[in-house]
């Protein structure tokens, strides 16, 4: 809700003015659904009968907007915002037509009659439905439903959702957090679909010969009631000290009225760049913070004044292709001129490039086709094309994972890991780099396989984790991060130290999986390779493990006066150090043999996803800005595959090993010598 605005006091006098002035109720979900409905501005709305042109996409994905503290394209704010609607990012129609997240948000603030009609939100259970009274006939337990199936019941959606926002997160039932969340995707889209009702709605200004004189006409956009207001704010003073105009009185009240409406209600897209420099005032403007502007702080600068017409053109148009282009394009040319001036657009186009690339889906399916063509080389081991076809297929997937992170550190001017979401990509192309140049060394295609299978798992999670946390996985920093120098070693440090033990625990379990279904048990040379694969990459994890954590002991001093607190991820970071130099000393020392470096380097593996993952679920301590809901559940399944594999490795070796020490005792009980292949491993 915005502020209450200077000078218009005289205004909330008036009983009648302040339900459209005043504060927000808990979490704004009692907002009355008539005085919000973009029809109640006025006639019905045009609808939308061709598809947009590829021209008309391309000048309304290329708009930068301000969002989440950082410049982007309008394109990618569409991209999540569906995903966090519609738990993907395609709108399918009734027809089987499907559309895109920038034709589906230009529907929304455009034609946002026809596009209520479209089934956005997503729920997981009928349950929720039911819960505020939507009708579920012909639904699936996990369906989509328009916001015309939900208008009629949000009423209820918000005062359910109101009651829970008293329950602490963690203490919500399941639907109870279902209908919260999903008036919170309600209150959101009504707010995005009135984002142009001011550039929509005609003022009536024929009321008063005073309105007419200061208009020039009997109705007005906003554009011309924003750069009027202090005139009408000045006339009303005026017509307050002369009782026999209170007509005329109630006639400017009005219109300021309607004005404190449109204010309230709307979706904050910060698509005007300040016309002061990025130092003077960072922040951009909402078109309909300039009509606020006029309120509080007196007339508008021009340039604003023709922004805000031009949105209006660009309302207004719609139902006509042609008008709505060639009115958009004027509106791109004006928008990229000012961003450009503040030197905030260069990296636009790039991040467009970025997602149109797709460079990480075409990884993923890269590395699929790299795995499918090694498992085909264990079956057929002689055909020299699948081998290098896998390695073309990882190798050209590696490229491209790389060619990511690096257009993500353009766009950002950021290191590659500042984000979690950051950490996946990194920890998944470091360790297949690391695998891939071991193969190039030994070519033994144990860590070909590595290579692969890392590639694969990594990209499914990435995917995973961004459609849970439905957020901009290039977000503006919290302060603490803000700093490229230790993100640039500490945090990168420490990934590498990540990537290293989880690849290690992959190397292991492989070797665990093979020795357990007898794969190649007569070939000793592939378990040393194993072995010397992973203890090779726990000796480099440790060192930029034990490296990152002492970098990041000073750069807790330099933040917070401490080298050292026992934070959880502080614990997190220590737990890897010890738990690498403890199965590295086991094996130096003969403590442990091959089986027991394998089975504590899998282990090993549980220990990294804990420091990586696990701390962040606590929701404690100086890192938990990292916390992501939804991410348990994959953690612990992850736990429990790899203490299961570990569980049926270990009972696999104790029944093997009972069996050899019978055939031992059976062999000097005749007087015989057990064979090689009766010895111990």
């Amino acid at each position: 809700m915005k502020n209450l605005i200077r000078n218009f006091a005289l205004v909330l006098s008036l009983a009648f003015v302040a339900p459209f002035v005043s504060a927000a109720p808990a979490a704004g979900l009692q907002q009355d659904a008539a005085a919000h409905d973009h029809a109640a501005h006025g006639a019905a709305l045009p609808r939308r009968t061709q598809p947009y042109s590829e021209r008309v996409l391309e000048l309304a994905s290329g708009l930068p907007l301000q969002d989440g503290g950082r410049i982007k394209p309008l394109s990618t704010y569409a991209s999540f915002m569906l995903l966090r609607f519609n738990g993907m990012r395609t709108v399918k129609l009734a027809d089987d037509r499907k559309l895109k997240p920038i034709e589906w948000l230009l529907d929304v603030l455009f034609y946002p009659e026809q596009a209520e009609e479209y089934p956005v939100f997503v729920l997981a259970d009928v349950q929720t439905a039911e819960a505020i009274g939507v009708q579920v006939f012909e639904k699936k337990k996990r369906d989509r439903y328009s916001m015309k199936e939900l208008r009629p019941h949000v009423d209820k959606l918000f005062e359910l959702a109101t009651q829970y926002s008293r329950i602490e997160d963690k203490n919500r039932r399941p639907i109870e957090q279902a209908i919260f969340d999903l008036a919170i995707n309600v209150r959101d889209y009504r707010s995005l679909e009135r984002h142009f009702d001011h550039a929509r709605h005609d003022f009536d200004t024929s009321a008063t010969p005073d309105l007419r004189r200061i208009f020039g006409a009997d109705t007005a956009t906003a554009s011309q009631v924003t750069a009027k207001v202090p005139e009408v704010m000045d006339l009303r003073e005026l017509l307050a000290r002369n009782p026999e105009r209170a007509e005329d009185l109630k006639a400017a009240t009005m219109l300021l009225q309607v004005a404190a409406e449109l204010i309230d209600g709307t979706d904050d897209l910060a698509l005007i760049p300040s016309l002061k420099s990025v130092e003077q005032e960072p922040a951009w403007h909402a078109p309909i913070d300039l009509l606020q502007t006029s309120f509080e702080a007196g007339p508008v600068e021009k340039p604003y004044l023709e922004l805000l017409a031009s949105f209006e053109d660009v309302a207004r148009a719609a139902g006509d292709p042609a008008a709505f282009e060639a009115k958009l394009a004027t509106l791109h040319e004006r928008v990229v001129a000012q961003a450009s001036a503040r030197g905030e657009y260069e990296k636009v186009p790039l991040e467009i490039s970025y997602y149109k690339a797709n460079l990480i889906q075409n990884s993923l399916v890269l590395f699929i086709l790299g795995f499918l063509l090694v498992a085909g080389l264990w079956l057929f081991p002689r055909v020299k094309a699948l081998y290098w076809g896998a390695n073309l297929a990882v190798f050209i997937a590696m490229a491209l994972l790389t060619g990511a992170i690096v257009v993500r550190c353009l766009i950002r001017e950021r290191p590659p890991v500042s984000t979690l979401y950051e950490t996946i990509l990194f920890v998944t192309a470091t360790g297949a780099l690391f695998a891939l140049v071991a193969e190039w060394i030994g070519r033994h295609r144990l860590a070909l396989s590595s290579a692969a299978i890392l590639g694969v798992i990594g990209l499914f999670i990435a995917n995973g984790y961004e459609t849970l946390d439905k957020k901009d996985t290039m977000p503006q920093l919290v302060a603490v991060l803000d700093t490229n120098f230790w993100l640039a070693t500490h945090v990168t440090a420490i990934t590498i130290g990540y990537s290293a033990g989880i690849l290690a625990a992959l190397v292991s379990s492989v070797y665990l999986v093979a020795r357990v279904l007898g794969i190649k048990r007569q070939d000793k040379e592939f378990s040393k390779n194993l072995t010397r694969m992973t203890y090779g990459t726990l000796a480099f994890g440790l060192i930029f493990s034990v490296v990152g954590t002492i970098l990041g002991g000073i750069w807790a001093n330099e933040s917070w006066g401490r080298f050292w607190g026992w934070d959880p991820k502080e614990n997190g970071a220590l737990l890897i150090c010890l738990a690498q130099i403890l199965m590295l000393h086991l094996r130096m020392g003969g403590y442990v043999r091959e089986f027991g470096l394998h089975m504590l380097s899998a282990f090993g593996g549980t220990v990294v996803a804990f420091s990586w993952f696990g701390v962040n679920l606590l929701g404690v301590g100086l890192h938990s800005y990292g916390f992501t809901s939804g991410i348990s559940n994959a953690l612990w399944t992850y736990y429990y595959i790899q203490w299961g594999l570990m569980t049926v490795a270990l009972v696999h070796y104790v029944i093997v090993r009972s069996r050899e020490a019978a055939v031992r005792e059976a062999l000097a009980a005749a007087g015989k010598t057990p064979g090689a292949s009766q010895q111990g491993t």
